[in-house]
């Protein structure tokens, strides 16, 4: 009986204690910046400003000049504030829903994840979570990524080098040509890791214009002077690292089967590659109108490479020969890809 009479007795303390003193204490202590503003509208009730009503020690202690601000016009303050803030701030208080963005103090020198919230119809709450720390990070992430990438560029660059003055350099025809589809393979990577470094993504490429710099590259290397081109068409699909690598040398190994076999000596033609979606997956078709496969190249190398590399992703591989040549690939998107070693008689 003696605890519950306690637990009762503290429970009414709890109860009789002024719950504005208990909310002033959190704002007091916590560690991270909190402002509360009152916003100030236009004769067409259009929000055009705040005032600062009050701000807790945290952010007064962080941000500079921050104990100026209070009670009076933020754009008094800082005249150059974008716009976009005071949207901001009327969305939070219109929709009732919190607002979320980033946003570089140039004056406090930090980055900060800003939380819009509404108090009132008239009041806003702010609160500013510091990340400077975690941007640095972001940072310096990125900048090995990228140093990362750009070796591997070179490294891919040096092989392909190598390989081709060991082209050049042997009597052989079939060795000659074998060495230079090695190049080429290297080659698709390297366009791929070249994409990946201008266009500053992490892991993840834009699947359109790394086919585009890809048959730009085939065309050069392998038609021309020739009166065949290569049309290409793909949707704007963002595919993952490991996805766009195969894709790359899957197109790679069918186009170039094309070029040798479809249109022979002089004869002029259109080799024409699509990829878009299909089925939750994607849908790639390398076709052409020439002569067909020849029986040697349907069971070579690069045929084998390209069916390994699409069972490896969980996908399929359909050859129809009956007008000309056309090969569709499934791939899945976010299959198995990077998970199954390739099979050892292609390496």
């Amino acid at each position: 009986m003696s605890v519950v009479r306690k637990l009762s007795d503290r429970d009414g303390k709890r109860r009789a204690e002024d719950p504005g003193q208990r909310y002033r204490t959190l704002f007091e202590t916590m560690s991270e910046g909190f402002v509360i503003c009152e916003v100030i509208r236009d004769e067409t009730g259009r929000l055009v400003d705040y005032w600062v009503r009050d701000a807790n020690p945290a952010f007064l202690k962080r941000a500079p000049g921050a104990a100026s601000l209070i009670g009076r016009r933020f754009l008094e303050m800082r005249p150059n504030t974008h716009p976009r803030w005071f949207t901001a701030c009327h969305v939070a208080l219109t929709k009732g829903e919190p607002v979320r963005f980033e946003f570089w103090d140039d004056q406090a020198l930090r980055w900060y994840d800003v939380h819009m919230t509404r108090l009132s119809d008239d009041e806003v709450g702010q609160f500013y979570i510091d990340i400077t720390e975690r941007k640095k990070a972001e940072r310096y992430q990125a900048e090995l990524f990228d140093e990362l990438n750009h070796r591997v560029k070179n490294n891919l660059t040096i092989v392909a080098g190598v390989l081709t003055m060991q082209a050049k350099a042997t009597a052989e025809p079939q060795v000659r040509e074998e060495l230079l589809k090695a190049v080429d393979r290297i080659q698709s990577i390297g366009d791929l890791h070249a994409s990946l470094y201008r266009s500053g993504g992490k892991d993840e490429v834009e699947a359109l214009s790394y086919l585009t710099e890809l048959c730009q590259r085939l065309t050069r290397t392998l038609l021309d002077g020739r009166d065949v081109r290569l049309d290409l068409h793909a949707e704007a699909v963002a595919l993952p690292l490991d996805e766009a690598v195969q894709l790359g040398i899957i197109v790679n190994e069918l186009v170039t089967n094309a070029a040798k076999h479809a249109y022979p000596d002089r004869s002029a033609g259109v080799i024409w590659v699509r990829l878009g979606r299909a089925e939750g997956g994607l849908r790639l078709c390398v076709s052409d109108l020439g002569r067909g496969l020849a029986p040697d190249s349907a069971s070579g190398l690069g045929m084998r490479l390209v069916r390994s590399l699409v069972e490896r992703a969980g996908g399929e591989v359909k050859v129809d020969g009956s007008h000309g040549t056309s090969v569709e690939v499934r791939l899945p998107l976010g299959g198995r890809a990077g998970h199954e070693p390739l099979q050892d008689n292609l390496l």
